[in-house]
């Protein structure tokens, strides 16, 4: 059943009504603190640091079914360059920034901060790794 954000999913998971489900780290990680949820598996190539004895998907026996968590900044196509570039900049700083880091790091994440072209590059190559899963599910956008 797919859900419209994270609190949702959340919701579902903590009521009962919904078995499991799959959420980011950041996310979950105060209710996996809590004893409210458990962790089952990661989804990422390897361990978290936060949850190391859990294992990931691959481990389990689905290679493949790796995901990454992610987050990102978006603007208009037509943005003007020099525009995109400090906005780039400013979203970097924040990111390294000593309290955004630490509350980031608290939560299993990484604060990122790469260049525009290594975010296009990696949403890309998201995007390819789960082309055949989605023309083999035979899944379609709503």
């Amino acid at each position: 059943m797919p859900f419209r954000g994270t609190s949702l999913l959340v919701q579902e998971m903590l009521s009962g009504r919904i078995p499991f489900g799959a959420d980011q780290l950041s996310s979950a990680m105060p209710h996996i603190r809590s004893g409210a949820l458990r962790a089952i598996a990661i989804r990422a190539p390897s361990r978290s640091r936060l949850l190391p004895d859990v294992a990931t998907v691959r481990e389990q026996g689905f290679p493949g079914a790796e995901l990454l968590g992610w987050n990102g900044y978006f603007a208009p196509a037509r943005t003007p360059e020099p525009v995109l570039a400090r906005l780039q900049r400013e979203i970097a700083a924040a990111a390294r920034s000593p309290d955004l880091a630490a509350r980031v790091d608290e939560l299993g994440a990484d604060p990122g901060g790469n260049s525009s072209a290594e975010f296009r590059d990696m949403v890309h190559a998201q995007v390819a790794s789960l082309r055949p899963v989605v023309r083999a599910l035979r899944l379609q956008p709503e």
